[in-house]
């Protein structure tokens, strides 16, 4: 959420320097190697110095792994980011010569030189080598080990999660560790999320790196030296996994089986949100929709801030100003609104002073009896210690206030079960902040070195468990969720994050600025996000604090962010009003239509979130994941695609009415004109204040739905399917189907459409076939494509008369006629 400006500069000011890249220099290479056993599914080596690595292969492109310095592996630990653990090992050999111990499948080889003891991953088709080690392994006093790898003179570096960045990080360096980083800019790390994987890639070829360590953690991709690449650990092992693509999809789609993927959202979840800390009293909360209603602008979620609780406790409501949130929440669902709130991490620190009688609802409770929360925790034994048994305490919008261990699986779902506070009262989705977890009195955690997680019984300390705090505070709310509500699927949304939060949670870029440079540094920030596993992200649209954004920048803002998967409008407190109903009539008569452009293009974006959900690719990508071997895409930081047939160009400068876009291979549409252009080239592109330069490639079929409020609106929208042919004629698409809200589509209850368009011969042939047992009733579907007026056709093979068809039964209609557009044709 925030920190007031006085605490951040202070703070600044206590944050020791990350770890410049030669500290890994100085430190001792492993010894030689002197011998090795062969295991099931790889390699044990033995170092004249005692030190001891693994060489796991756990796929045909995938390795792990492992060293321990001057002393034996112990046996692997539990890792929370992992999904799968259990893997089949593939066919393998090893072999070996006088200075090399070689593994190979049929993706991958892993050559092993003896002395110096370095690491080979290497193409086995071509025997191109694909990243290897510069130096041996090393270590270093307090537990410190990394890796150094060489830097290919072309070689680009992608993900890391959320980086206040640009795309590319070759020559920049980036530490891993949660941070509260109110009002960042570019350049400002770490921030709030921790996702040590990162994508190589040179010369179309490209691999990835996850490196499995919760605790601080730091990357240097050839910023404190030219010639190297190097990652390591403050606490720890050295226990990394190697992905060979060489396509970048197959690389996120391996690291995402490892992982895990995000699971199917509910529908509403993706429609348009609107938050600001401080809807307060619930006629406020109520105001604010039914001014979105008036004004025909679509609204699906409100959020709920701070100020609901009673005296900033969570799982309470304020008895004056939220007298009734049951009333609240059904009031707004029945104009198609869902609520969401806000549940921080930190519980007051609140003794008993007296002993009180018990209430039917606690949750309503006036401030001054006793809190049910810090009780049962205390109680039970569920929040964080010191060393010397006394509770872990910190300073957050409570006041004093105590933090729950979640590696405790008995406090991890106390935590989930409170959530009942919120469900029993109609609240549709949760949403975790201060989850780095945020102290206004040590914000970088530094003081925080005497705490003891629970952690498995290991008892270990914050430097091992701060990075996935907000990862097992979202798994705890997801797991809680879904035992409250079973069938349905959850909602949440986290601000800090680890490797494998995809599984449970939407993620959001935090506080963000509210000028033209952020909402540029978005598109980048974003786009590694999904190159690092996260699907459903967002930024704050407008800026959520530190400025009043222009009429001309909000509208410019929506242009960026209708696309992008989360969309949530978000202000603090002190700033300006942002709903968008508030802009001039100019300014929000545009917003609207593009508001509105975002629910017609729901069809589409819920089909490449299914895609997500089964592939691990992100929704929003950069276009050098889709176009890997055009070197103009390599640090493309102001254009993005949804899926893999839109693109988008905003404009991200004021006053600018025009701007350049590159187009990738192939043929492109004008989505507004629909004029064809060749592709790999770069156009100019006139874009007033109206538009946002959008195309759409030339060989898809994009799904739309009509006009509405919210998502619930039209139980079983009518789809069009439009057809953008390529120069022959073909085009082809997928519209994902189900029913928006329970899991069974994970049980086979969704509807899969595929539709080929072909043509030629003064014909135009389309073709659709269905999967799974999703059959909604009334579905009505219409076909668009540019042609002339039709002088016969045919439904499975019957000619049609003029006008319509109707099928045997009745059951199904065909109609087919111009539109009105020139050579537009619809068939329904």
């Amino acid at each position: 959420m925030r920190i007031k400006a006085v605490l951040l500069t202070a703070a600044l000011a206590l944050l020791p320097p990350p770890r410049a890249a030669a500290d890994i220099f100085s430190m001792t290479p492993a010894g030689p190697v002197s011998g090795y056993s062969r295991n099931a599914d790889g390699i044990t080596l033995n170092c004249a110095d005692g030190s001891q690595a693994r060489i796991y292969l756990l796929a045909p492109d995938l390795a792990r792994v492992r060293a321990s310095f001057t002393k034996p592996l112990p046996p692997a630990g539990r890792s929370w980011a992992l999904d799968k653990t259990e893997w089949k090992a593939p066919d393998w050999s090893v072999k070996e010569t006088e200075k090399e111990i070689i593994l190979a499948t049929s993706e991958l080889e892993v050559a092993v030189k003896r002395s110096p003891f370095l690491i080979e991953f290497r193409d086995p088709k071509s025997g191109r080598a694909i990243c290897s080690d510069a130096r041996p392994m090393s270590y270093g006093s307090g537990g410190r080990a990394g890796a150094i790898k060489a830097l290919g003179y072309e070689e680009h570096f992608y993900g890391l999660g959320e980086k206040a960045s640009r795309l590319d990080h070759r020559h920049s360096s980036f530490t891993m560790w949660n941070s509260d980083t109110y009002g960042y800019t570019e350049g400002r790390d770490p921030v709030y999320q921790s996702i040590p994987f990162y994508i190589g890639l040179e010369k179309g070829s490209a691999y990835g790196i996850f490196l499995d360590n919760t605790g601080r953690t730091g990357f240097d991709l050839g910023h404190g030296s030219s010639e190297y690449a190097a990652f390591w650990a403050e606490t720890g092992e050295l226990d990394y996994y190697f992905f060979y693509g060489p396509d970048m999809k197959k690389v996120l789609g391996r690291y995402t089986e490892l992982t895990g993927r995000m699971p199917m959202p509910p529908l509403w979840a993706l429609g348009n949100q609107q938050s600001r800390w401080g809807y307060a009293p619930d006629r406020q909360a109520e105001f604010i929709a039914d001014k979105y209603r008036a004004d025909d602008i679509p609204l699906d979620v409100l959020y709920l801030d701070i100020n609901y609780m009673n005296g900033y406790r969570v799982f309470t409501w304020d008895p004056e100003r939220f007298p009734d949130p049951a009333r609240l929440t059904s009031g707004l669902a029945a104009k198609g609104v869902k609520v969401v709130t806000i549940v921080d991490p930190g519980v007051k620190y609140q003794p008993a002073a007296k002993e009180a009688p018990a209430r039917a609802r606690p949750e309503l409770g006036p401030q001054e009896e006793h809190y049910y929360v810090y009780e049962q925790g205390v109680r039970n034994g569920y929040f964080l210690r010191k060393k010397d048994g006394s509770l872990a305490t910190g300073r957050v919008w409570p006041g004093k206030s105590v933090f729950t261990d979640y590696t405790l699986p008995d406090a991890s779902r106390w935590w989930g079960d409170l959530l009942r506070a919120y469900t029993d009262n109609g609240v549709a989705g949760i949403w975790n902040d201060m989850n780095e977890p945020a102290d206004f009195d040590d914000p970088d955690g530094l003081k925080k070195g005497d705490v003891v997680y629970h952690d498995g019984g290991g008892n270990t300390g914050h430097d091992r468990n701060r990075n996935v705090y907000g990862l097992l505070m979202a798994k705890a709310t997801y797991e809680g969720l879904q035992r409250l509500r079973p069938g349905k699927r959850p909602f949440v949304l986290t601000r800090a994050a680890y490797a494998g939060i995809q599984r449970y949670a939407a993620a959001w870029t935090g506080d963000n600025v509210s000028d033209w440079a952020d909402m540029a540094l978005s598109i980048p920030m974003l786009a590694n996000m999904g190159l690092s596993g996260e699907v459903f992200v967002g930024s704050d649209l407008g800026g959520f604090t530190m400025g009043r954004p222009t009429p001309e920048l909000m509208t410019r803002w929506y242009q960026v962010n209708f696309l992008t998967p989360f969309f949530r409008n978000h202000k603090d407190m002190g700033g300006y009003d942002s709903e968008p109903w508030r802009l001039p009539d100019y300014y929000r008569d545009i917003v609207r239509g593009y508001v509105k452009l975002r629910y017609r293009l729901l069809p589409f974006l819920y089909t490449a979130f299914a895609q997500a959900h089964e592939t691990g690719l992100p929704v929003m990508r950069p276009l050098v994941l889709n176009y890997q071997e055009d070197r103009n895409t390599l640090n493309m930081n102001d254009q993005f695609m949804a899926g893999s047939d839109i693109l988008v160009a905003p404009v991200l400068a004021e006053g600018r009415t025009q701007r350049k876009v590159y187009l990738p291979a192939g043929e492109w549409y004008d989505f507004w004109t629909g004029k064809r252009f060749k592709g790999g080239t770069t156009i100019d592109a006139q874009a007033p204040l109206e538009t946002v330069p959008l195309y759409v490639r030339a060989g898809a079929v994009v799904p739309f739905w009509p006009e509405m409020k919210h998502t619930g609106e039209i139980p079983v929208p009518p789809v069009t399917f439009k057809i953008y042919p390529d120069e022959n004629g073909a085009a082809s698409g997928v519209l994902y189907e189900d029913d928006g809200e329970t899991t069974g589509y994970a049980s086979g209850v969704y509807r899969r459409t595929r539709v080929k368009v072909t043509g030629g011969a003064g014909a135009i042939r389309i073709e659709t076939a269905c999967e799974g047992s999703y059959a909604p009733a009334g579905a009505l579907w219409s076909f668009e494509i540019e042609a002339r007026k039709a002088s016969a056709a045919e439904l499975d093979g019957r000619p049609l008369p003029a006008g319509a068809f109707k099928r045997e039964g009745g059951r199904a209609a065909v109609t087919i006629a111009a539109d009105g557009r020139p050579h537009v044709l619809v068939i329904r």
